[in-house]
């Protein structure tokens, strides 16, 4: 006999369960990482404003000018993409 149609055995609903949750879990995780992303291309965007140049906030971050460059277009990215949703 199989469970709802998926091919499982009725005794294993737990383990697509468990599968769902670790799938849901990833999509999560990389939400909360594109969110700390967008956080920190924020900070950069504000600092580059009050006049700092991204080759020192680069060398702030221990990254290159590049990378801050990146940052700061992940927060573009974020408020054209997610318009109503808050970085908090």
């Amino acid at each position: 006999m199989t469970w709802h149609h998926e091919g499982v055995a009725r005794e294993m609903p737990e383990l697509l369960e468990a599968q769902r949750q670790y799938q849901q879990n990833e999509v999560d995780v990389l939400l909360i990482r594109f969110r700390a992303r967008a956080r920190l291309g924020r900070a950069v965007a504000e600092q580059v404003a009050r006049g700092d140049t991204l080759e020192d906030i680069g060398k702030s971050l221990g990254k290159t000018a590049e990378q801050a460059r990146r940052y700061r277009q992940a927060y573009r990215d974020w408020l054209r993409d997610h318009p109503d949703e808050p970085l908090a």
